[in-house]
């Protein structure tokens, strides 16, 4: 419901460009509704004609770009949630960077609220690129125990080098970092400062604030993939690289920084906290279960201060990318396959595994090494073990593959497009496969 919204949605005039009004009102309009005390009533006095945005065909291509109607846009346009966020806040990313394949969304929610006041906008977005619609439930499982294959993939580590697992998490009651004032976003950093000080045995380890941070330390980090970047411009469109770098840091659970740390948390990058577990190899099992501990650890610490994570049974857990609505976990294994690899439709095949293919130096690395980083493709609708289960399920196969090829063995990859009917995987598969078919059946029955 949007009740609490009926002032902005009953306000229907509007006051012409060429009206009266003083520069100095316009000024003070704009300076008020900037600190909250002004409604975006009272500072859009252009219709939603005049102010739609310009969308050049060859390079705003984003999903934001695709949906947002005129109709829609100036049924939203004037509409506020009650931390201020507008909707040209939340399209703000997809307006001013054009496209960008690695951030193809074109749209960042500024807080929980926005989900729902802008909800015929993004809505449509989830609908398309998680096949997930308003009506459905999203399932959160984090015990490592109902993993039904626990092996480590590559003991030897030939294939797999390295193994991390990574959750996105919202504090709840507090706005997004892409539309946090100051004060929000040093809360969300003395909350996770004093939470993570409490960590204890393995989880152990230290707090860097970047504004205390030296360059070499910096780029250091940034370097070993311990740090996350600094803003591009994406970023900074999308609002969260504002007052950079303040209330910004990152935990890591070693105390010399020459060693390598297996734990890490990044607080106020993208999202209030970004959790992960990375090692070397593929015991995705030892990573899962660190990393579950890490999280549970947080979120006790956070009750323990009358704080818990942002989740709902609709969206699962909640941010402000709606690509890591859900579990917020993007599960991944550096892997060397330079045989298959170079065959036609490997990319193709990873995809129908269920599998994003991305170069070894993440989202932006299109170049070709043989050695890939493969990770789960969905995120919303299902759980966290039905997506890990997928992707040792697919990596083990993409491995067996390459041993057939270095051993001199034809491959054609065409052959192996209907994959998930081998029957020692169709058990595995099974549950992962009823819910596709569900959400089909139930977007259907909602497009009827």
């Amino acid at each position: 419901s949007h009740t609490s919204h009926t002032s902005h949605t009953s306000h229907t005039s509007h006051t012409s460009p060429t009206s009266s009004i003083s520069w100095m009102d316009k000024i003070k309009n704009i300076i008020n509704y900037r600190s909250g005390t002004t409604n975006a009533n009272d500072f859009y006095e252009y219709s939603s004609d005049e102010d739609y945005p310009y969308f050049n065909k060859e390079h705003h291509k984003s999903l934001m770009q695709r949906h947002l109607t005129p109709s829609m846009y100036k049924k939203l346009y004037k509409l506020q949630t009650s931390n201020g966020v507008t909707l040209n806040d939340i399209i703000s990313c997809g307006t001013a960077c054009g496209y960008s394949v690695a951030r193809n969304m074109g749209v960042m929610a500024g807080d929980y609220e926005s989900y729902t006041l802008f909800a015929p906008l993004l809505n449509d977005i989830i609908r398309e690129y998680h096949d997930f619609s308003p009506t459905s439930r999203h399932t959160t499982d984090l015990n490592p125990a109902h993993l039904k294959s626990v092996k480590d993939l590559d003991p030897n580590s030939e294939y797999v080098l390295s193994t991390r697992i990574r959750v996105a998490r919202s504090v709840a009651g507090l706005p997004f970092p892409s539309s946090s004032p100051r004060a929000a976003r040093r809360k969300v950093e003395d909350l996770s400062r004093s939470c993570l000080s409490a960590l204890t045995g393995d989880l152990a380890g230290c707090y860097l604030p970047l504004n205390e941070m030296d360059n070499d330390t910096n780029d250091d980090l940034i370097q070993r993939h311990i740090l996350f970047d600094n803003p591009d411009e994406w970023s900074i469109t999308a609002g969260l690289g504002r007052d950079w770098p303040d209330a910004r840091g990152v935990f890591v659970n070693v105390d010399d920084l020459d060693d390598t740390p297996d734990f890490v948390v990044w607080v106020n990058e993208e999202d209030h906290l970004r959790i992960m577990c990375l090692r070397k190899g593929g015991d995705i099992f030892a990573v899962f279960e660190k990393l579950v501990r890490g999280v549970n650890a947080l979120e006790l610490g956070l009750a323990s201060r009358g704080y818990e994570f942002l989740h709902d049974d609709h969206l699962g857990y909640v941010v402000g990318c709606p690509t890591n609505l859900g579990t917020g976990m993007r599960a991944s294994m550096h892997v060397k396959l330079i045989k298959i690899s170079t065959l036609p439709g490997f990319e193709r095949l990873c995809t129908r595994m269920g599998l994003e293919v991305r170069g070894k130096h993440g989202e932006k690395d299109s170049r070709h090494a043989g050695i890939f980083d493969l990770s789960n493709r969905h995120r919303l609708g299902f759980s966290e073990v039905e997506l890990i289960q997928l992707m040792i399920e697919g990596v083990a196969y993409l491995i067996d593959l390459e041993k057939r090829a270095e051993a001199g063995e034809e491959i054609d990859l065409n052959d192996h497009y209907n994959w998930e009917k081998d029957a020692e995987r169709e058990n595995a598969r099974q549950g992962l496969k009823k819910r596709v078919t569900k959400r089909r059946v139930e977007r259907e029955r909602n497009n009827k």
